[in-house]
Parts: C-alpha cells; sequence; structure tokens
C-alpha cells in the first residue's frame, strides 16, 4: 500500500521548517487475502519483484510522484539492504526505516516476557541491521535519514494506559541501539532516532491527558530525564542522547487543520528544541 507519510519537519520554534513530502511504502503483493512469510520489501529478495528498476521500479514511481522520502515497515534483520539504499540514494530519495514488530511482541522471546525490557532482544537485531545495510563503509548509509524505533508503542506496550511500560521499552531499545553503534565503531555523523506515536490521548499520562499524542511524548520525555522512574537502568547517557539525537514522531489520520489546534500550537510551545515530524498520514474520506 502506498500513502502520504509525512507533511511537516519541524526542527524546532526558532529554526527553519523543512517539508518532509513522504510515501509508506508496504507494498503487498496480493489482490486478495493471502499469507506470506515476511513484509520485509526493501529486502534484496524483493528488488526483481517490486523496487528494482528491472521490476515494478517502485522507488522511481514514488520519485515521479514529487515525494523526496520513503517510509518502511517490515525489516528482517536477517535480510541484506544495501540495494534498496543505493537506488533510493541515487534517486535523491531519504529512508526512513522502522524496527521490526518481532523482537517487541511477536518473538517467543520478545519484550512481553522480559517486563519490557528490550536491551537483549534489540541489541542483537539492530547490530544485525547495521552490518547488513545500515551502514556503508564503516558510517551510516548516506540515504538514511532517521530510523523508527518502534510504531506505535503507546498501543502494543502493552497499551495507552500503561506508559511506565512503553517507556521502559523505548529506552531500553535505545540503549541497546546505541550500544550496537559503539560496538562497530561507527564513524560520521550518526543518524537520529524517533518513536511514531499513535494520535491516540494518553489519560493516564500526567501531563496533557486531553490531547493527541502530547501525553506520551511528554511522560517519554520525563523517562529520558530520569530513566530509573521507569524502572530502567541505562548503559548510556539516554539525557544527552534525547537531547541531541531524538525526535519526536505521530501517525494520524486527522485533517491538517485539527492537527495545528490539537497538537501543534502546543507542541510548539512545550517542546520548542525537539523536532517533530507525521510519519504517518492516511485519511481516505477526508480532504487535507
Amino acid at each position: 500500500m502506498l500513502g502520504l507519510a509525512v507533511g511537516l519537519a519541524l526542527a524546532s520554534a526558532q529554526a527553519e521548517r523543512r517539508t518532509v513530502q513522504g510515501i509508506s511504502y508496504g507494498p503487498m503483493p496480493c489482490k486478495e487475502p493471502c499469507f506470506v512469510s515476511q513484509d520485509d520489501f526493501f529486502s534484496q529478495s524483493a528488488k526483481p519483484m517490486t523496487w528494482g528498476t528491472r521490476g515494478r521500479g517502485d522507488l522511481e514511481v514514488i520519485k515521479k510522484l514529487g515525494a523526496n522520502t520513503v517510509r518502511l515497515y517490515g525489516n528482517n534483520p536477517e535480510n541484506t539492504h544495501w540495494d534498496f539504499l543505493d537506488e533510493a540514494q541515487e534517486l535523491n530519495l531519504a529512508v526512513v526505516p522502522g524496527l521490526s514488530d518481532y523482537d517487541f511482541i511477536q518473538s517467543p522471546e520478545s519484550c512481553l516476557t522480559t517486563n519490557f525490557n528490550c536491551f537483549q532482544q534489540i541489541r542483537k537485531s539492530y547490530g544485525e541491521l547495521l552490518e547488513k545495510g545500515f551502514l556503508k563503509d564503516g558510517s551510516y548509509h548516506p540515504a538514511l535519514r532517521e530510523v523508527i524505533v518502534i510504531n506505535e508503542p503507546d498501543l502494543k506496550l502493552p497499551g495507552i494506559q500503561e506508559p511506565e511500560k512503553f517507556c521502559r521499552a523505548i529506552l531500553s531499545s535505545i540503549d541497546a541501539m546505541l550500544d550496537a553503534e559503539d560496538a562497530l565503531n561507527i564513524t560520521g555523523p550518526r543518524i537520529n532516532f524517533t518513536v511514531a506515536f499513535s494520535f491516540g490521548v494518553c489519560t493516564a499520562c500526567p501531563d496533557f491527558a486531553t490531547r493527541p499524542a502530547l501525553g506520551q511524548m511528554a511522560v517519554l520525555r520525563d523517562a529520558f530525564e530520569d530513566p530509573e522512574a521507569v524502572g530502567y537502568v541505562p548503559r548510556h547517557n539516554l539525557t544527552e542522547f534525547y537531547e541531541e539525537r531524538f525526535h519526536n514522531s505521530f501517525n494520524t489520520a486527522n485533517p491538517a487543520a485539527h492537527v495545528r489546534e490539537m497538537f501543534l500550537n502546543t507542541y510548539e510551545r512545550e517542546f520548542p528544541s525537539t523536532p517533530v515530524m507525521i510519519q504517518e498520514y492516511h485519511s481516505p474520506f477526508e480532504e487535507v
């Protein structure tokens, strides 16, 4: 499925805004309900069928539609991803991959079985992702714009009414990703990480309990400042990471006018130095 992924990246209240025009890319190869063994459609094995120039040439189509960014979903660390990133770079398309849900909620040894401490699971899988495509000549591949640590953790780790648990899962995952980076001695700039929250209202969050996404972002910011408050002892300085390499994200089906009124006006005031962007926008029955 193709859909509008990203609309606006806000660097800060003082900095220049940069427009990101993106396509969500998850080209399920079925015209009716079917089973596929995995949904890693930016892997090498998917090249002849979908995104490669000898296949459908999906990346070229995305570029011709006016996009400058492509957001991805499935991501199997056992697969290689160099060719997709190389082709995206040639087309001047930025790539936003996310980590698979497998380690978070699907594996028999998922984070659900380790009290939402995801360090061991993500340390292994992110290390493999770095070695099988995310790195080029010892640095992050230049096509990579950022990495989505997890998509909508507030809806599945375990739910929006338990912010301490989804914060612990996020912090331990990022700590593991930083550990994997250090182990490989990555040179050059290290890209941003983000978390794509839902546009739901977190009534269990201490702040912004009536505003979509803001409560989740605020409680996560507090957790980065004091990880032990959510039951996690980090190996890295996560407060420094948040200030230097993290930005917020959310998914929404709300029209742009609603996003400004319900979210962005407050966000600009409360998070003046933390970038934010819409990672997924899909509203088939509403005007943008």
